[in-house]
């Protein structure tokens, strides 16, 4: 079925159930669901039909959710993009997936068929003559391109299929089990597959979705209280956040469960969050845009095996594989491959011999060689190392960056850490570090978790990590940060006080 079918029969079902509470108002499914027909109405005046793409480069509100359920409906294709994007980002994205409708900025929609501003787009759809009209959709037809910058070159639209997108739907809330009555706080952006799939979630559940502005931050507390917010969707940003306010406020919640995808919290982060939200649990889960999710930890695992990202979601498969395209056994580190129901169609527009994270399969479908690095267990827990991108060889040894910045957010007192990337392998490896403590302290302290080859050069206390839109660490600000550091934090580990007795063979 088609994904505007989801929030159709929520919509039938419990129509006057709250829908979603946001900055332009709060909405019941039958109210959202009006909004949704206005939206179909005013999407075919502009001439849009089954197969266009549409972007949009507007912000959480209701308005998103209308335009995203009615462009779906009619059968053409949702492109979200970030409303902070630069007009050249954003019209780089309108040229490449061909836009028919491109609802941004003049400027940065000029090669569309059709650009409409947002504030504009709107109003317009406010005042249209509601239209019931549903396209003929099949499984196989696209619903969205959800751009993605990858690790080198401009960004590219991945091909999310109705069948795919709903597969992860179902394959998720089987692993996270949201429920009717929970309340879910996202301040992710909908134009972020974490934040819009929590919009598919809570359509699929018939639950409450609150959406929230970044610059609200400080009132994110009283938001999960007033609202009754029972799930919350995490970045290390906002764990962090959620934390100081907490510690300092103390307020009575109901919040029930945390997810995490992507970059992590520090493990103190994430024990000091379910120690100060009474009641609640964390279930961390692994994926990417190009298959939207891979695994998920049973939140019952997670205090045994804190490392870990969780076994496969139903329907996926995962295997960790060598350099040479070797199946590796439980605790060889590899690169992670996924096929099943999940795994997206590729790329748009890049011919199919030219995808190196897409491989076609014997039997005609797809997999995805992720460029991620990790190992499987012998109970088939999956654990993630790091990207590519993030592996480094040091005074021999393979490692990932990740490895590096997980130790030193297990240190008390370290909010965060980016570890960064050496100019080459016999450079001085360099950490930043958010915390209350002195470098010389998180040295010594990181010299009892780690080897000498993973210990760092230079420690650098920063006030913040940088985040970029999506709420991950901005590693360019980060270095920026840290190349203006004062001097006297630049004291070199002597080899002695780090050499521990089993030092990992060179590799």
């Amino acid at each position: 079925m088609p994904v505007s079918e989801l929030f159709a029969r929520v919509r039938a079902e419990r129509a006057g159930h709250p829908a979603v509470i946001a900055s332009d108002g709060s909405l019941s499914y039958r109210e959202l669901g009006t909004r949704v027909d206005r939206a179909v109405g005013w999407l075919r005046a502009q001439g849009v039909t089954g197969g266009a793409r549409v972007v949009y480069a507007g912000g959480n509100d209701g308005a998103f959710l209308a335009l995203f359920y009615a462009t779906l409906r009619i059968g053409a294709v949702f492109v979200p993009v970030h409303p902070e994007l630069t007009d050249a980002q954003v019209a780089h994205i309108v040229d490449d997936c061909g836009a028919a409708l491109a609802v941004c900025t003049p400027s940065a929609g000029r090669r569309a068929r059709r650009t409409v501003d947002v504030a504009r787009a709107r109003r317009e759809i406010r005042d249209s003559p509601a239209d019931g009209f549903a396209g003929a959709v099949s499984d196989g037809d696209v619903a969205l391109l959800v751009y993605t910058s990858g690790t080198t070159g401009r960004p590219k639209g991945v091909v999310c299929p109705h069948r795919q997108v709903l597969a992860a739907v179902r394959a998720v809330d089987e692993c996270l089990g949201y429920r009717a009555e929970d309340v879910v706080l996202c301040r992710l952006p909908l134009s972020f597959d974490y934040g819009l799939y929590q919009a598919l979630l809570c359509a699929h559940a018939g639950s409450t979705l609150v959406l929230v502005e970044r610059d609200g931050d400080r009132a994110l507390l009283s938001a999960i209280e007033r609202h009754g917010v029972t799930v919350v969707p995490l970045v290390p940003s906002l764990a962090q956040m959620l934390t100081l306010l907490q510690r300092r406020l103390r307020r009575p919640t109901g919040v029930r469960l945390f997810t995490n995808t992507g970059a992590r919290p520090g493990k103190a982060v994430t024990a000091e969050l379910l120690e100060l939200f009474p009641g609640s649990v964390f279930a961390s889960m692994y994926g990417m845009t190009e298959c939207q999710r891979i695994s998920v930890l049973d939140p019952a695992l997670y205090e045994a095996h804190p490392d870990s990202v969780g076994r496969p979601i139903p329907g996926d498969h995962v295997r960790v594989v060598g350099a040479d395209g070797r199946a590796l056994g439980p605790g060889e580190v590899g690169e992670i491959v996924v096929w099943g129901s999940t795994v997206m169609d590729g790329y748009w527009g890049v011919p199919q011999e030219q995808q190196n994270r897409y491989v076609r399969r014997a039997d005609g479908s797809l997999e995805l060689h992720t460029g991620d690095r990790g190992h499987l267990d012998e109970a088939g827990l999956l654990y993630f190392v790091g990207r590519d991108d993030d592996m480094i060889k040091r005074r021999g040894v393979r490692m990932g960056l990740t490895e590096i910045e997980d130790a030193a957010e297990r240190i008390p007192g370290v909010a965060a850490a980016v570890a960064l990337r050496p100019e080459h392998e016999d450079a001085p490896l360099h950490l930043a570090v958010q915390t209350s403590l002195g470098p010389q302290e998180v040295r010594t302290r990181l010299a009892r978790l780690l080897d000498r080859a993973r210990l760092p050069d230079r420690i650098i206390p920063i006030p913040s990590v940088p985040l970029t839109a999506n709420g991950k660490p901005d590693r360019e600000a980060v270095r920026r940060l840290c190349a203006a550091a004062a001097s006297e934090h630049d004291t070199p580990v002597p080899p002695a006080q780090t050499r521990t007795p089993h030092e990992p063979a060179a590799v």
